[in-house]
């Protein structure tokens, strides 16, 4: 075991739009670029936050326990490979000295309009349940919660909501997660102030949307933390750190240029409106350009460094 500089997007998406190769290549030259200069060791880390539906890292474990081709190629892998570690609810991507840690996580869309993820587990939630229950029921897990920002989804109604359940629901178990799609133009949100003053720490990630460009942006925004590295429990070492309060950690960041968020605002309102596709196995489509669900340090507005 020994002490490094963990650097970690904390929201990630493997769209079918995407390539796993060309996913997993961009996260680690943008997370490789937030590593400090100073550092003894930096361990890259990606966390998983799947939609009810999707289980892209189910079929990585998967992946890692066989070392199947046909697996390889359905979830559109060529040069990197996937191998398990002690635990389930993590593997390791290398590709040549690349090394990067996934780990498992889900997405839920609550009743309420705000969304909630459940970092470091495999188990499923259902959508549409109440915010307050379900952060009642992950609170026993003892894994990282995230109430991710999002345009629009922190100002009025929700916005009184959520403030109620920094107050209701403080633990170092809880957190706000500002976003890679956040716009320049769009200021730090207020609740990361009052989220700080209850030890709500924001836990950063870029969130890439559903659109091929967007990969590009995985990695850009996160957090670096000294994390007691277990490479065979590198899930269990990073929760670790993130759940005690007395381990600071510092956040990095490379905002949205206006221009792409309005085409990604633009292009999501496009995809709401369209009528329900037909299931397809999960990976299967990467390679034939289906949709799978499945330098840094601060620009404008990046928000200040996070703390212990």
């Amino acid at each position: 075991m020994s002490i490094v500089t963990a650097i970690v997007d904390a929201h990630v998406h493997l769209h079918t739009c995407y390539r796993a190769d060309e996913l997993l290549d961009n996260a680690v030259r943008n997370l490789s670029g937030a590593c400090p200069q100073d550092a003894t060791g930096c361990a890259l880390y990606l966390l998983m936050a799947e939609c009810q539906q999707d289980d892209c890292f189910g079929q990585f474990r998967e992946l890692a326990l066989s070392e199947d081709p046909a697996r390889r190629t359905a979830l559109g892998l060529q040069e990197w490979s996937i191998a398990p570690t002690a635990e389930d609810t993590s593997v390791l991507a290398t590709n040549g000295e690349r090394r990067l840690f996934i780990v498992a996580g889900r997405q839920v869309a609550c009743r309420e309009g705000l969304e909630v993820l459940v970092l470091g587990t495999t188990r499923r939630f259902e959508d549409g349940r109440p915010i307050r229950e379900l952060l009642k029921e992950t609170e026993a897990l003892r894994v990282p919660r995230v109430i991710p920002w999002g345009p629009g989804k922190w100002l009025f109604s929700r916005g009184r909501l959520l403030s109620r359940l920094l107050e209701e629901f403080r633990r170092p178990t809880l957190f706000l997660g500002d976003e890679g799609g956040r716009p320049g133009f769009w200021g730090y949100p207020a609740h990361f102030a009052q989220g700080a003053r209850l030890g709500v720490r924001d836990l950063p990630g870029t969130d890439p949307l559903p659109f091929s460009h967007d990969v590009a942006k995985v990695g850009r925004m996160g957090f670096r933390v000294p994390v007691a590295l277990d490479a065979r429990r590198p899930a269990a070492s990073l929760l670790r750190s993130l759940t005690d309060p007395n381990v600071a950690f510092d956040r990095f960041a490379t905002l949205e240029p206006p221009l792409r968020f309005v085409r990604n605002q633009i292009g999501m309102q496009l995809r709401k409106r369209r009528p329900p596709a037909a299931p397809a196995s999960h990976g299967a489509g990467a390679n034939r350009g289906e949709p799978m669900r499945g330098p840094h340090a601060g620009g404008p507005n990046a928000g200040p460094p996070l703390s212990g």
